[in-house]
């Protein structure tokens, strides 16, 4: 973890929602996982006062200006409305990589991805991850979900090679959830779950991993305002009482049972 200025590389809209913005990466801070996020405040005032977190959705360690990383985020405040009015060039105040990330899957599992809505940024990379490693050390290629209500939700980028999406509406290639083609497609035995999004989403498939007795890694979307595990801002309920555990340093990424996903719903 390293907190260090920075600059915008390139700050694009993906369509009507969507925006990725990609930052020199100071490589003393170490390579972000898939599933570990940063937090950041656009210049050097103080306002938005609180940090904002995002997932990292890339990570390259070499190209023209040296290693870089990318966020995918939505305009959804004040704070992204003046992240996205940024462009090349501008300054960012950067603290990361922070949190636990996704672990790799067995050489016998079937790694199975799913993500909704914001959830897309993590997801995705693991999935590029997990399909460049493949040919490399004999795991399965990943089955890559993504979920949006609409085609028009979908923003526009490369995918990896077989990604389904998924939409409500069945605008775009299958009609339904991410979590109903899981539940009637993925292998009976031998598949890992891991995914990102809203809570109800999470919730939906700890359960079905559950009774399946698959393991399943769940990335939690959740407010913070420290970001490192001081404030108690992001706590999540652990099952049966058993007290709390923080979004930011114990996670984001838990394991199915870490977690009283339903909690909160």
């Amino acid at each position: 973890m390293l907190q260090f200025d920075t600059r915008i590389l390139s700050n694009r809209p993906l369509g009507p929602s969507w925006m990725e913005l990609c930052l020199a990466w100071d490589p003393r801070a170490g390579r972000p996982e898939p599933g570990q996020f940063l937090t950041l405040r656009p210049g050097r005032g103080f306002d938005p006062l609180l940090r904002r977190p995002f997932a990292f959705a890339s990570y390259l360690d070499s190209g023209p200006e040296g290693p870089s990383a990318s966020i995918l985020y939505q305009i959804r405040g004040q704070a992204t409305g003046l992240l996205a009015d940024l462009g090349p060039g501008a300054s960012l105040d950067v603290l990361g990589p922070l949190g636990k990330g996704f672990s790799l899957p067995q050489t016998d599992e079937v790694p199975i991805l799913a993500a909704g809505g914001v959830g897309l940024g993590p997801v995705l990379y693991l999935a590029r991850t997990l399909a460049k490693a493949a040919p490399e050390d004999s795991t399965a290629a990943p089955v890559f979900l993504a979920g949006f209500r609409s085609a028009a939700a979908i923003p526009d980028i490369d995918f990896p090679p077989g990604t389904i999406l998924c939409t409500d509406d069945g605008s775009a290639s299958y009609r339904g959830t991410a979590l109903d083609w899981i539940a009637h497609n993925a292998p009976i035995k031998g598949s890992r779950i891991y995914a990102c999004g809203p809570g109800a989403m999470l919730a939906a498939l700890a359960r079905l991993a559950r009774e399946r007795a698959w393991p399943a890694e769940l990335s939690a979307e959740q407010w913070m305002a420290c970001g490192v595990g001081a404030c108690m801002g992001c706590a999540l309920p652990r099952p049966a009482g058993a007290g709390y555990l923080r979004a930011c340093a114990d996670g984001p990424v838990f394991s199915r049972d870490d977690i009283a996903w339903e909690a909160g719903l």
